[in-house]
């Protein structure tokens, strides 16, 4: 199944998508924080304008080093990027790099898993009972070496989730494959196999460094864009029993 945060007219609604179906049914209120109850309203998803399918309630925590592949490692505690709530966007929605940034993106495109509890020193082994299930998310950083490396990840749009949250108790996260494409072009691809921490290992290692709470989520491992992004082109994020989502690069206007 699939929990999906969606609008048809004015206001956001959350609904569960099933596999294989094209039909959304509309949940009361948010499943993260109450019981998940059908609201009786049906749409079809081809209708639905996807947005994030979470906000988290203070952050979003990205594992940028943990990288498939990575010959460095990421030692015992892996370096993160703290993003504000306000930096999330989802499917469809522009990047806006800042006026500050030099014009210029880099992008980490990463497999995400969202906290269902609030989270503290977790294990590994307890993963899976403290998220809800998985999503797309690509952490964006921006500046030259005169920008701190917090103020070049937490800017507003600097996080794009998307386009669904999958929740199936059997999911494996690590043996997907992750790929990124600019403007048609595939310019990388590498599987969560390869990274240096797995994907709950470096969950886990997150909830030692900070707790985390209810909607929270954590980029735990990811492939980096060789090449950064600038303003016309469009970046196509997709993980293998995800899904895949677009967004726009442009310039902010401040």
């Amino acid at each position: 199944m699939k929990i999906v945060r969606f609008r048809i007219d004015a206001h956001p609604i959350y609904g569960a998508l099933e596999d294989g179906s094209e039909r959304i049914v509309a949940l009361k209120g948010d499943p993260l924080f109450q019981k998940a109850e059908p609201s009786g309203q049906l749409y079809n998803l081809e209708e639905a304008r996807l947005l994030s399918p979470v906000i988290p309630r203070s952050k979003a925590v990205s594992c940028c080093a943990n990288l498939a592949g990575s010959a460095a490692g990421v030692g015992q505690w892996p370096q993160v990027g703290i993003k504000p709530n306000t930096a999330v966007i989802g499917p469809d929605d522009p990047i806006a790099i800042p006026a500050w940034g030099g014009g210029t993106a880099r992008a980490f495109v990463g497999l995400a898993a969202v906290a269902k509890t609030i989270c503290k020193n977790v294990t590994p082994e307890q993963v899976g009972s403290v998220i809800a299930g998985w999503t797309i998310g690509v952490d964006f950083a921006s500046g030259g070496e005169d920008i701190s490396f917090s103020q070049a990840r937490a800017w507003d749009t600097s996080a794009a989730i998307g386009p669904w949250i999958v929740v199936d108790p059997g999911f494996n996260p690590d043996n997907l494959t992750i790929s990124a494409s600019v403007s048609g072009q595939e310019v990388a691809s590498a599987s969560s196999a390869d990274f240096p921490l797995k994907a709950a290992e470096a969950f886990a290692k997150v909830t030692h460094m900070m707790t985390l709470l209810p909607g929270d989520l954590v980029i735990v491992g990811g492939v980096e864009l060789a090449q950064p992004l600038s303003a016309g082109e469009r970046l196509k994020s997709v993980i293998t029993g995800v899904g895949q989502m677009d967004n726009m690069v442009v310039s902010a206007n401040r």
